[in-house]
């Protein structure tokens, strides 16, 4: 079972009990989870793969939590790869001065 974050895909297949069929996180296995993981959200429409991979909207504080559930992933579960065909988000500055948090 495969979860990325920013582009970074983890196999959390270790993680039965959490990433399992039927179990909480199971809504983020085979998407990047970017968005949902930013705002801390298991909403539909945050998990929906049109737009999952879409963290540009966040705001500071939830751009913080996205970098500490990264962080989290990496030091926790193997790296497998890359999503390839992501389209490229702006800079994080363009996004801050978007969301007024220069």
């Amino acid at each position: 079972m495969y979860i990325a974050i920013k582009g970074t895909v983890f196999d959390v297949t270790a993680n039965q009990g959490a990433y399992g069929v039927g179990k909480g996180y199971h809504v983020f296995v085979g998407r990047d989870a970017s968005r949902a993981l930013g705002k801390s959200s298991l909403d539909k429409a945050d998990v929906d793969e049109a737009v999952s991979w879409n963290y540009s909207t966040l705001n500071m504080k939830q751009l913080k939590v996205l970098d500490d559930w990264f962080m989290y992933f990496k030091n926790r579960y193997n790296i497998v790869g890359k999503v390839s065909d992501l389209p490229e988000l702006p800079p994080l500055e363009f996004v801050n001065e978007l969301n007024g948090t220069k």
